[in-house]
């Protein structure tokens, strides 16, 4: 976009490949970026002129590159990833001349957020979790590749950080049970503060510059983006000589009153084998007793369900459903340990934390037996389908929304770029086929008894809608009550707002249906 005329231009003409921003130069006149135009399975490095509109090619390698920043006029650091777990980051002079140097050398699985570089360019600041369990603030020489972390180890982990323009503060994020906690660390007195004042909620949602934060040019202020179960997404920003907290923007929340929202109880229910697992509890207001339920799983696996602004499971609270949204073994925030707990052969073992969870929640009385439900999306997709055929008496509906029904179809067929880091967590289609096949949901598609609804876009890369037809035809085949939404014009989720509230009023409506009692079903249909 121009600041003179407001037009638009596009940079790059490839609309069917990926090409990701990186990072703006100091002076403005150009950017960087990784693009897989060359080769659909890996990412290069490219340097883009907004004055002459040349771009070159400083980077080809067959790995998972991303540009991440310039370092001073003439460096960049570029990240590679091995997994989704695990990443190296480098250095390349951006005339493309000179040895990629690896500035994050380590053995095992290590992961290495970039967050700034010290005055004089010669260290960056990262957050990583190398030789820790859980994720901390360091400093890396990068000549010599040594890692100072910069704080004691804490059991929680850091994200979300950012160094501010004078290079003094490194701000960041400490994930504890899914909430953010705002910290300040100063580098010159080496004192790390957590900021009161910030609501219950997470640091997630759209980005700010890039980044989901970011610091004004006087290194004043810090910016960031937040929401919470009573706060939607907006932006908030601390004030550093003031050390006071502000919501900065004020989108409107539609007319919802906010004392209708929910927000939740954390707690942890038992599994099978004596693990305590996270789950967030949202109770309706006034309600008392056990209640039909919907049992909401995230996707990733890599990732977590954290206390934010869920429009689904205030939409369910608010129609008189417990909503039980759990962080089963596999998902992230809990440290390295329980990220692994999942891998490969392990695989159901979280599909056995949900059915543990349900009988805890009848036997407290949060849940009315007979009235529960599940849903998810993408590999939250796979859980509701592997939770129908594994436990098929214990649920009475389930929603899948772009999931994986058939693991080696999948990862055949998924973006090419993508089977490399997915195998890491799945399994290999040459050394666990058997593997992937006993643990498909499709292979075991008759166990299916609950009534199930598909949602699925037709242009979807990552799980391709095959998936979502496969699961169909065969129910259809059985007789057994299955609906599915096909939307030809999305991906992988619904974007689209007019697809959002089509599919949003049919997962309410389906679960009205299955999960409310004979005398609330005749009231709403009436």
């Amino acid at each position: 976009m121009s600041s003179e005329t407001l037009g638009t231009r596009k940079l790059t003409e490839d609309d069917s490949k990926i090409h990701n921003f990186g990072d703006f130069h100091s002076d403005g006149s150009k950017i960087c970026y990784s693009s897989n135009e060359r080769d659909e399975r890996y990412f290069d490095i490219y340097v883009e002129s907004l004055i002459s509109h040349n771009r070159r090619q400083i980077l080809q390698s067959n790995y998972t590159n991303r540009a991440v920043a310039w370092l001073g006029p003439d460096n960049l650091i570029v990240e590679r990833a091995n997994t989704n777990l695990d990443n190296d980051l480098f250095l390349i002079r951006e005339d493309g001349t000179g040895e990629l140097s690896c500035i994050t050398r380590h053995k095992g699985e290590a992961y290495f957020a970039y967050v700034g570089s010290s005055l004089d360019n010669k260290s960056v600041y990262v957050t990583t979790d190398v030789d820790r369990e859980y994720s901390s603030p360091a400093k890396i020489d990068i000549t010599s590749g040594k890692i100072t972390f910069l704080i004691e180890d804490a059991a929680a982990e850091a994200f979300g950080g950012n160094l501010s323009d004078d290079k003094r503060i490194f701000a960041y994020f400490r994930n504890v049970d899914g909430e953010s906690k705002l910290h300040v660390y100063d580098i010159s007195s080496g004192q790390d503060k957590t900021i009161e004042g910030v609501p219950v909620g997470a640091a997630e949602g759209p980005v700010v510059s890039g980044r989901l934060s970011d610091w004004s040019p006087d290194s004043r202020f810090f910016s960031f983006t937040f929401q919470g179960p009573s706060y939607n997404p907006n932006l908030w920003t601390y004030d550093l000589i003031d050390e006071r907290i502000h919501q900065t923007t004020f989108v409107s929340l539609a007319g919802i009153p906010k004392q209708t929202l929910v927000e939740p109880t954390r707690t942890k229910f038992p599994s099978f084998d004596g693990l305590k697992v996270p789950v967030l509890v949202y109770r309706p207001h006034g309600s008392s007793g056990p209640l039909p339920t919907v049992v909401y799983v995230h996707g990733g696996p890599e990732s977590q369900e954290t206390v934010r602004f869920n429009i689904a499971v205030q939409f369910f609270t608010n129609h008189g459903f417990l909503v039980l949204a759990p962080n089963v073994r596999g998902s992230t925030g809990y440290g390295k340990t329980w990220v692994h707990l999942d891998d490969v052969e392990k695989r159901l073992d979280s599909v056995h934390d949900l059915e543990a969870m349900v009988r805890w929640a009848v036997e407290e009385r949060l849940s009315f037996g007979g009235r529960v439900g599940i849903m998810g999306g993408s590999y939250g997709g796979f859980m509701v389908l592997s939770a129908l055929t594994e436990y098929p008496e214990l649920w009475a509906a389930g929603v899948d929304s772009v999931g994986i029904s058939n693991f080696e179809t999948f990862l055949e067929n998924t973006a090419k770029w993508r089977r490399h880091l997915r195998e890491a967590e799945y399994g290999s289609l040459d050394r666990d086929r058997d593997l992937l096949k006993r643990i498909s949901p499709i292979h075991r598609v008759e166990r299916i008894t609950a009534p199930l609804l598909i949602i699925h876009g037709a242009n979807d890369p990552r799980v391709p809608v095959g998936e979502a037809e496969e699961m169909v035809s065969r129910l259809k085949k059985m007789g057994r009550h299955v609906e599915y939404i096909r939307f030809e014009d999305e991906g992988h989720g619904i974007a689209k707002i007019r697809n959002r509230v089509r599919a949003n009023n049919a997962i309410g409506e389906f679960f009205e249906r299955t999960l409310a009692s004979p005398s609330r079903r005749t009231s709403l249909e009436g």
